[in-house]
């Protein structure tokens, strides 16, 4: 067996507002905020991959933390067949798909 990952004091902050956030939102019917906090507390673990819409039209593929950008799209099918290729690619991870109007329509997890 491999060894387990250390968790470093940033992962376990993480974790814990994870599971408030998730919280949150299952008590509140707030989906997109209990996706979130499902990432978030996930994070230390998995990395997410999203699928976010622009503004001015387009789709685009954000990593990591802090939301860095891999790939713009002109569609939402496009952004999401790229977005599971990368997560799959780097297992364990998610995905999530946002709506036009900010909420999570989709959450998809490998590995």
């Amino acid at each position: 067996m491999g060894k387990r990952k250390r968790d470093t004091p940033e992962d376990t902050v993480d974790k814990a507002v994870g599971r408030v956030v998730e919280a949150t939102g299952s008590v509140s019917g707030d989906e997109t905020m209990e996706a979130e906090g499902r990432a978030l507390g996930r994070s230390g673990q998995k990395a997410t991959v999203r699928v976010v819409p622009q503004p001015e039209g387009g789709w685009i593929v954000e990593t990591g933390r802090d939301g860095q950008v891999s790939s713009v799209h002109r569609t939402k099918d496009e952004a999401v067949m790229n977005a599971r290729e990368l997560a799959k690619a780097n297992e364990p991870s998610q995905v999530l798909v946002y709506k036009q109007d900010g909420t999570v329509q989709a959450e998809h997890t490998y590995g």
